[in-house]
């Protein structure tokens, strides 16, 4: 029987410690232990991911699993309802981007998330023979191509542009194919014709997998490998199944020989029987995965032996959830938010300061009357006490810093018309700072510490105004691009953001370099009554209102934003802890919709992932 150090190349080594650097698989001796050890090899399991924005199925989808695209999808809204939408993937989040021409459902897609291809699909009437509309992507925006040679629908898609080859699918079954490589040309056909097939690799090394086939439309699974002319048969998958990677999938990173199939439904019949069984793919024989949490069909998604991504779909009914696959010897936890504790009083209209575990919140509003209170009230990441109060009541403010060194700016009371106050916490009282330079103002936005913060936007109407502040005085900066107040901010006097906000709502973003401002990537989901935090290229925004109160979470990059799991309370007119990073946030009071205050605290933490421990090897 073959040794250790003849299967892995290495000896096993005899260690006072374990090593800082084992690889996975690795064996060695612990002297002071007194064990035979291993560093971990590998867990396989799926988790929540982020889900997009509007339930359906049906989209076409291209690219990676850090960089995917989907398009088109059908959400019933009214019966049959074809969707033009297009979102981006960044690996953790979702963000909008330019409309297809032609709303559509089961078009076939490939390419990259910059250089993407779709086309026919079903855009009314439902089961129609679908049609030739080709549209490319250039990573913003979707110009007509050369139309499909025929009319299509339930196609799927691998490969790039120009390098791509898409397999007819239809509602009557093909086994006809064709290759793009700029124009269309016919492509070798598959040995069995059949729709809604799982696709991965290349142009001159793809791959086809389950599907339906004629004349029943029963589920299939076979296995098919092009070789850029033909097809020849592989190994079966263990279930048939017509797969979720439907229309070209998230496949970029899959290939002929490592390839991944997920869920799907098993026959035409009604109810049909959805899957949650998955499947890997090593270029000889497909091996059983752990299965998804949720059953679903008609969705897209791909993926490799250790990777994959499945995307919307249906369960009985619409879904926008995702789920990820990972094959890893690292523990990967998926980004949340959590309660934490609750603040005595139902509030709404208050500020915020601080950390996840040193936060500060003050003034607002308790009462069914606007009037503002004075209360303060600090929080040690499990629980709230009362700090000293304002120097003066006020509601409608902002505020920014930390829990011993706050900053709270402007905000109501007095009235009509707002204040130009500004008022210092130093982690035992609170006193009057520098006033701003007119009194006609609150819902002014703010950024960065109590010695060096930004304060930008107004209420009542809407302004671009924007002042800083050096601790003592504040001085008149270029204003903002665009007209806000009740915005989402983060970063400092040198990188700063200001983000939403204003009547009519926003989705604007101004950047803030120390000197002036400058446009920034669009809000996926225009709000305004919002918070945020983090910094200029690690931002966050939560909740505020976008004609209702919204649990929207967002994060940025500096570039774009794209979506985080959404808090577990809708509502607007929220705190946040402004000097915490965004992937460790929270959520503060506010007022859920129907207009109820709140006393709710939750806690966000961003994905982590942590490389898994090493065991001892023991014998039974």
């Amino acid at each position: 029987m073959a040794g250790y150090n003849e299967i892995r190349g290495l000896r096993v080594k005899y260690l006072s410690a374990d090593p800082s650097n084992a690889e996975n698989g690795q064996v060695w001796y612990n002297s002071t232990s007194g064990n035979l050890r291993v560093q971990g090899i590998g867990i396989a399991a799926w988790r929540s991911g982020t889900s997009y924005s509007t339930a359906g199925y049906g989209a076409a989808g291209s690219g990676s699993l850090t960089a995917g695209l989907i398009a088109g999808r059908n959400t019933l809204a009214s019966g049959d309802t074809p969707s033009n939408a297009t979102e981006e993937w960044n690996g953790s989040g979702w963000a909008t981007s330019g409309n297809l021409s032609n709303a559509r459902y089961y078009a076939g897609a490939l390419g990259t998330q910059t250089a993407s291809l779709i086309t026919g699909g079903d855009n009314r009437p439902p089961g129609s023979a679908g049609n030739t509309f080709t549209e490319l992507y250039n990573g913003s925006s979707w110009t007509s191509g050369t139309a499909y040679p025929t009319a299509v629908t339930l196609a799927s898609g691998l490969g790039t542009t120009p390098a791509g080859l898409m397999l007819n699918g239809g509602y009557t079954y093909s086994s006809t194919t064709n290759e793009y490589n700029g124009s269309w040309t016919s492509g070798g056909s598959l040995n069995t014709a059949r729709r809604w097939v799982g696709t991965a690799g290349s142009q001159t090394a793809g791959l086809a997998f389950g599907g339906q086939i004629p004349p029943s439309g029963h589920s299939t699974n076979l296995t098919e490998a092009y070789d850029g002319s033909s097809w020849t048969n592989g190994a079966n998958l263990n279930a048939a199944r017509a797969v979720n990677a439907v229309g070209g999938g998230i496949n970029q990173d899959a290939s002929q020989t490592n390839a991944l199939a997920s869920g799907g439904y098993q026959s035409s019949g009604s109810p049909k029987t959805y899957f949650n069984e998955t499947e890997a793919y090593d270029g000889t024989s497909w091996t059983a995965q752990p299965t998804m949490a949720t059953a679903r069909g008609y969705g897209t998604g791909g993926g490799t032996g250790s990777a994959g991504i499945v995307v919307g779909a249906y369960t009985g009914s619409l879904t926008a959830a995702v789920e990820e696959f990972n094959f890893s010897t690292n523990t990967i936890t998926a980004g949340a938010w959590a309660s934490g504790g609750a603040i005595p009083t139902a509030t709404s209209l208050t500020s915020g300061a601080g950390t996840q575990t040193a936060a500060l919140t003050f003034g607002g509003v308790t009462g069914p009357t606007p009037s503002g209170v004075n209360t303060s009230l600090s929080y040690n990441g499990t629980s709230w006490t009362a700090t000293p109060n304002l120097y003066r009541a006020a509601y409608y403010g902002s505020g920014c810093g930390t829990q011993t060194a706050a900053l709270n700016v402007d905000g109501l009371p007095p009235s009509p018309g707002g204040s130009s106050t500004s008022q210092e916490f130093n982690g035992s009282s609170w006193s009057e700072g520098g006033a701003l330079s007119d009194g006609n103002r609150f819902s002014t936005s703010t950024f960065g510490i109590q010695t060096a913060a930004i304060a930008a936007g107004y209420a009542p109407a809407g302004g671009t105004k924007s002042e800083q502040y050096n601790g003592t005085a504040w001085t008149t900066t270029p204003a903002l691009p665009y007209s806000t107040y009740s915005a989402a901010t983060g970063g400092t006097t040198s990188a700063g953001f200001v983000a939403g906000g204003g009547n009519p709502i926003k989705s604007d973003t101004a950047e803030w370099d120390g000197e002036g401002y400058t446009a920034g990537g669009n809000l996926n989901s225009a709000r305004r009554n919002t918070c945020g935090g983090g910094t200029q290229t690690a931002g966050i925004i939560m909740g505020g209102y976008d004609g209702n109160a919204s649990s929207a979470t967002e994060g940025y990059d500096g570039t774009a934003w794209s979506s985080r799991p959404s808090m577990g309370t809708a509502r607007y007119s929220l705190a946040s802890s402004t000097a915490g990073p965004n992937t460790a946030t929270m959520a503060i009071a506010g007022t859920a919709e129907g207009g109820a205050k709140q006393t709710i605290t939750e806690e966000f933490t961003g994905e982590t992932s942590a490389v898994a421990p090493a065991s001892n090897i023991t014998t039974s």
